[in-house]
């Protein structure tokens, strides 16, 4: 036995992924392309938006020259604005001071190599630190390097974007220096992704990303796709212990679409119950976010309450039944931010995150519209 087969590891479900040639031919027309614009990542939580940006660059690595950086906001962020810009420029906190004197170059959360000098000299506010992004953009693609620069999750800042003005106008000129980087300068790829459209269309409108960006969604998978992996559960997911017919995988998809995190979790629950019983106990799972989420407030129900019938709504809609349209504003952007409703920023409109939620809808409202308590 090789050495790489003995120490493998083996598990009774593993992470499927799924077609996507769709967006990885977008992907790959991006990264293709002279830089020009910056690109915003979007769609419903758990849509696969990470998965698919990291099976792309581990595709593309093999075939270009690229330098990729990653940052994924849910795994770095801790809370302030001098903790993301750490997360491009600051010192390493692991690194002792010991390790710092002995070594003139040492890594910064993988994105770039400065010497101690340097980077002193930009703590003490001698030097930009966009001026040494640009210098080190610049050293990639004199050596036929393509720098992409990739923020996942970029909701985590939106409590500082929205409450603070300074740190609002820090994070705009960090955009603006992707502008920079993308349209005036053609020297770096840049992805934004985010699960909160919402705050993609605030950010979007509220800097000089008109005319220089563009939306792309990654949505959950078609219903062709979601079949031909949960009748082929060998094939993709290494489940050996069961396998599923037509009428089954029908149920799983009637009751979670396309999501692939709660298809996952579905699947895992298979080895121990019987599949009507965890489809049952879903339904109710998400019956009871509902319910946890309005409590007893009214306004909360009424939002909700559209979507029962309608498969999604935009601010109109809402006022046309009888809602304050200011007030109405806050607590869509509230559902969006806890994952209950999901916006579009292209199109403007709002939808209850994935099918499992519109069961949770019905089941909480009942046939006759009125809220089960």
């Amino acid at each position: 036995m090789k050495k790489n087969e003995k120490n493998k590891l083996e598990y009774r479900l593993d992470i499927a992924f799924i077609n996507r040639e769709k967006e990885l031919r977008f992907l790959r027309s991006f990264i293709d392309a002279r830089p020009y614009k910056i690109l915003f990542m979007h769609g419903p939580r758990s849509s696969g938006k990470t998965t698919l940006l990291y099976k792309f660059f581990e595709q593309v690595e093999k075939e270009q020259r690229v330098d990729v950086k990653f940052l994924n906001l849910r795994e770095s962020w801790s809370g302030n604005y001098r903790d993301f810009i750490r997360i491009f420029f600051g010192v390493d906190d692991n690194s002792s001071s010991k390790d710092i004197k002995e070594t003139r170059e040492y890594g910064i959360f993988n994105f770039f190599k400065l010497s101690v000098e340097v980077l002193k000299r930009m703590e003490k506010g001698e030097l930009d630190p966009f001026q040494i992004m640009k210098r080190e953009f610049i050293k990639l693609t004199e050596k036929g390097i393509k720098p992409v620069i990739i923020i996942d999750e970029l909701q985590a800042v939106e409590h500082l974007y929205m409450n603070n003005d300074k740190d609002r106008q820090l994070i705009i000129e960090l955009f603006n220096f992707f502008v920079a980087m993308t349209k005036e300068s053609h020297l770096a790829h840049i992805i934004i992704a985010s699960s909160d459209g919402y705050f993609l269309s605030t950010v979007y409108n509220d800097s000089r990303l008109k005319k220089t960006s563009e939306f792309y969604k990654v949505d959950y998978l078609e219903k062709e796709d979601t079949m031909e992996w949960l009748l082929n559960l060998e094939k993709y997911s290494k489940v050996k212990e069961y396998s599923l017919g037509e009428a089954e995988a029908e149920k799983i998809w009637d009751t979670v679409g396309g999501s692939m995190w709660e298809i996952q979790y579905i699947l895992d629950s298979l080895f121990d119950q019987p599949l009507d019983e965890v489809l049952a106990l879903y339904k109710k799972k998400m019956k009871g976010i509902v319910s946890h989420y309005t409590g007893a407030k009214s306004k909360k129900e009424k939002i909700l309450g559209l979507f029962v019938e309608k498969e999604f709504a935009d601010i109109k809609d809402f006022v046309k039944a009888g809602m304050e349209e200011d007030e109405v504003e806050k607590l869509l952007r509230d559902m969006v931010r806890n994952n209950i409703l999901y916006f579009d920023p292209t199109e403007a409109v709002y939808y209850p995150q994935a099918r499992s939620f519109r069961w949770g809808l019905r089941l909480y409202f009942g046939r006759d519209g009125v809220p089960s308590r």
